[in-house]
């Protein structure tokens, strides 16, 4: 169980997904799901839901092709059976079912099919309705993944991303404990095969966990660093420009430099401009990514008309200076 823990606009989702991308391309053996965390969330069971809509729906039955098929599937059958009959019904339906049935079953585990009478008619008493529910059928798919990979002799490991789980912190009281409870079930029922990156904005500088992880989940994170995305250098806000610029450019327009329209030290100025800002207000979180973006989106929306007017080759300094001067930084969520 991993936390990344950033300033508001640090670049956390991009991170993640970046992560992502690197699992599906290079790392094949480790499963990304992210999810964020919902603005509208009350209860795991939303949570739980955004889970399920990242889950690869052929991974699941193809694993439990594996597991099932296995010499020692009569006993792995039972103990699903016994822990929850329903989830073992819908999981073989999956498997072997018409597309219909298997329809129903993949609407069942995302709480869409909620009519007992089309449940009964698949042989499922009830729909999905509450947190240990939500938690037993989680648990179940990683480890069923997990020992299908095994099987074969590989390794599997779900990286389950939460973003934005800062947000549990304007729940009740009862809900954040529902929440951050299940959370630490799922992680001690999945012995192998899991892996929790939990992302939030914060204040990374005051190193303190922030009061709404349970005792349960600081535990668990205590033998591990925090992955921290502090504000970028001087330098390394001037590479995320011009790569920006370069990597979405027309390779056919024929620019003159990676950085263009902007000269070297109109970049620069934008850049020291944050800084400045950011010193009179006394933040610290600056330069990040969404206040550059913020920065030269404002430039770009007042040199765009005179640029395809062919009034301004360039822009400059002078330019960048004039257009910033009452710009304030954007402030936090």
């Amino acid at each position: 169980m991993h936390l990344m823990w950033a300033w508001f606009g640090a670049g956390k989702t991009h991170t993640l997904r970046h992560m992502e991308w690197l699992c599906k391309k290079h790392y094949p053996q480790v499963i990304p799901v992210y999810t964020e965390f919902p603005k509208s969330a009350t209860r795991f069971l939303d949570i739980y839901r955004a889970f399920i809509q990242g889950m690869d729906v052929d991974l699941i039955k193809d694993s439990y092709a594996e597991v099932f098929s296995s010499p020692n599937q009569e006993e792995l059958q039972n103990k699903l059976h016994w822990a929850f009959p329903d989830l073992s019904s819908a999981l073989q339906l999956l498997f072997q079912g018409r597309p219909d049935e298997q329809n129903s079953v993949v609407r069942w585990l995302r709480t869409d099919l909620k009519e007992r009478r089309l449940l009964k008619s698949v042989g499922i008493l009830r729909p999905i309705g509450g947190a240990e529910d939500g938690t037993n059928v989680i648990s179940w798919i990683i480890r069923i993944i997990a020992l299908a990979a095994s099987l074969q002799g590989d390794s599997k490991r779900v990286m389950w991303m939460l973003d934005e789980y800062q947000r549990i912190e304007a729940l009740r009281a009862s809900y954040r404990d529902e929440i951050n409870g299940c959370l630490h079930s799922i992680f001690n029922a999945c012995a192998n095969g899991l892996t929790i990156v939990i992302s939030f904005s914060g204040y990374p500088e005051e190193r303190r966990l922030p009061t709404w992880l349970s005792p349960e989940i600081r535990d668990r994170i205590g033998i591990e660093k925090p992955i921290l995305l502090p504000a970028l250098s001087v330098e390394q806000s001037y590479s995320f420009v011009v790569d920006i610029l370069d990597h979405f450019r027309d390779n056919t327009a024929g620019c003159p430099t990676k950085q263009h329209p902007f000269t070297r030290d109109a970049i620069e100025e934008v850049i020291a401009t944050i800084v400045r800002k950011a010193q009179i207000s006394k933040r610290k979180d600056q330069p990040k990514p969404r206040t550059i973006m913020h920065f030269f989106h404002t430039i770009l929306e007042e040199a765009e008309p005179l640029l395809e007017a062919g009034q301004m080759k360039t822009i400059d300094k002078e330019f960048v200076t004039r257009v910033l001067e009452p710009v304030g930084l954007p402030q936090d969520e």
